[in-house]
């Protein structure tokens, strides 16, 4: 019971994460990048690749560590903080938009997207698995 209270109020934490990020970042891109590049979703992407090497690391400490609530911990920040934090329907979102309005190389961004996360999840979890 105590794990899906954490899992819940993580899971508002990470919200507001990510709405902090997309305040932070929008902003910024839009002030640095000219031209048809602005509607590439920078935040969107940030959240999904960051999110996926916090649980990556997060995974490989709990797999390390499977005694003394390591799996407790992944599920409070794996489900809750990082599942609200990140979402691949955004990413969805912003890519149909993006083909839409014919920016058919921004709309690549969901390949980037998946590749850069990979990448950096592999590398959180082999952190993860040094701690």
């Amino acid at each position: 019971m105590w794990v899906g209270i954490g899992v819940f109020l993580a899971g508002g934490l990470g919200a507001l994460s990510r709405a902090g990020v997309d305040a932070l970042v929008k902003p910024w891109w839009s002030r640095r990048v000219t031209g048809s590049s602005k509607a590439f979703p920078a935040s969107t992407f940030l959240i999904n690749v960051s999110g996926a090497f916090v649980l990556g690391i997060v995974t490989g400490y709990a797999v390390k560590h499977t005694a003394g609530g390591a799996q407790d911990f992944n599920a409070i920040v794996g489900v809750g903080f990082l599942g609200a934090y990140t979402t691949f329907s955004t990413e969805e979102w912003h890519t149909l938009g993006l083909l839409r309005k014919n920016a058919s190389v921004e709309a690549f961004n969901m390949l980037g997207s998946l590749c850069a996360s990979l990448v950096l999840a592999a590398l959180g979890l082999w952190i993860g698995s040094l701690l």
